[in-house]
């Protein structure tokens, strides 16, 4: 067999060969007059492509596109979770960090003011939600599902100590004013009734705390004071809870939500003592969270007898009443 010899030369000199124009490029692959595919003109296509330095082109198949956002749901299903996760962590630390600084409110008041604990009373129609408001004297004033703005928080007494009103928010809380969707309301924090409750002399003035160093048993590091309350319960100031030793408060009996826990931060919420620290509770009882759930309005919903989220707040209360 004769091999013949080829000039390289020739072999690499592609001056022949030219750049295609637009038109070659619009209608190469493809008959001009009857539209169909010539694969003989899609391989002349690519092999200019190839001379010219550049790739051939190429477009995503419907299956492979598929694929793609298929493998995007995938990893979005992992992620958000987990993001939820973090995020609801974020705002439960932001939470506890807003009740510490509350507190700390409330003891400077009771270190400028001969060691009294400031007000904490409300007025109006106990049964109606929009109703009844914080008094002027007390630690804020209004009523946090009616409140159109701040105004309320900074009359209060305790806001000199920390001019910033998102502290007395829970940043988990979307709810809004009348629950009409419309405006962000102020407010989630509420304060325990035993704290300085009806300070003007009144009915309940003997079952109260009045000083901080009458806070004894129990002690400052159980006696809570700032709730984060639900917010298809809060209204005026107060936290209520009834007392085992003779103060049913409203003539509700004893185990019975008067006012409502949030229940924001995974089935719990946060919660300060007279001692400063503050912590977050999670509920235990499958009957709060089947609460949590109804409409509102949140107000005197019976539980059942030693029920363990609302005794954890009894333990809070002064031990025996009146003093």
């Amino acid at each position: 067999m004769q091999i013949q010899s080829v000039d390289s030369a020739k072999f690499m000199n592609l001056s022949h060969f030219r750049e295609p124009t637009a038109l070659d490029v619009h209608t190469s692959g493809c008959d001009r007059q009857s539209g169909q595919s010539d694969p003989a003109a899609d391989g002349k296509e690519r092999w200019f492509a190839i001379l010219a330095g550049r790739p051939a082109k190429r477009a995503f198949t419907l299956i492979e596109l598929l694929v793609v956002i298929a493998i995007i749901a995938i990893l979005a299903a992992l992620l958000l979770p987990a993001l939820a996760r973090a995020k609801a962590a974020g705002q439960s630390a932001a939470c506890l960090n807003n009740f510490k600084q509350l507190q700390l409110c409330w003891h400077l008041y009771a270190d400028e003011h001969d060691d009294r604990l400031v007000p904490n009373h409300a007025s109006g129609s106990s049964f109606a939600r929009a109703q009844v408001w914080a008094d002027p004297y007390c630690w804020l004033q209004g009523n946090a599902y009616t409140d159109l703005n701040t105004s309320n928080i900074q009359t209060g007494p305790l806001y000199v100590y920390n001019k910033c009103a998102p502290i007395y928010k829970c940043p988990g809380d979307r709810s809004t004013v009348r629950d009409e969707g419309l405006i962000p309301r102020s407010r989630s924090v509420s304060m325990n009734v035993y704290m300085n409750w009806d300070d003007t002399g009144g009915t309940y003035t003997p079952y109260c705390w009045r000083k901080q160093s009458q806070i004894g048993t129990p002690g400052p590091s159980r006696a809570f004071v700032f709730v984060d309350e639900h917010e298809n319960s809060i209204s005026q100031s107060g936290f209520f809870v009834s007392h085992a030793n003779k103060l049913l408060i409203f003539g509700t009996p004893l185990w019975t939500w008067i006012t409502f826990p949030a229940t924001r931060h995974n089935n719990g919420c946060t919660i300060s003592f007279a001692d400063g620290h503050a912590e977050k509770w999670r509920w235990k009882e499958g009957n709060t969270a089947a609460i949590a759930s109804q409409p509102p309005w949140l107000f005197g919903k019976p539980t059942s007898p030693n029920d363990r989220d609302l005794s954890m707040f009894q333990q809070g209360l002064p031990d025996h009443v009146p003093f």
